[in-house]
């Protein structure tokens, strides 16, 4: 589950919701929330915006002049998660 996550988040360079992510992997919203958390943990996953902080924008002093919206987030894959993907040629994509 955690290599489909961080495929799902490199197919769409880093951009995604919570709620969209949970949808997409059908799944709940929280449990997502938590897979990411283990990635940002692990060193395979960082916030791409150094400013943008894991719980969300509400808690954000950027929030009034960030260019995201609303409640989505902007991950990078670490060299680390690159590598752990490629071992298995996994990506995101339905097929």
């Amino acid at each position: 589950m955690l290599r489909r996550l961080l495929a799902l988040i490199a197919d769409r360079q880093g951009v995604w919701s919570y709620d969209e992510l949970a949808r997409e992997m059908g799944v709940s919203q929280a449990l997502v929330e938590q897979l990411v958390a283990d990635l940002l943990r692990s060193g395979c996953l960082r916030m791409a915006i150094d400013e943008c902080v894991p719980e969300g924008c509400a808690s954000c002093r950027l929030r009034t002049s960030c260019s995201l919206p609303e409640g989505v987030r902007l991950w990078q894959l670490t060299e680390k998660g690159r590598r752990w993907l490629a071992r298995t040629g996994e990506t995101g994509a339905r097929g």
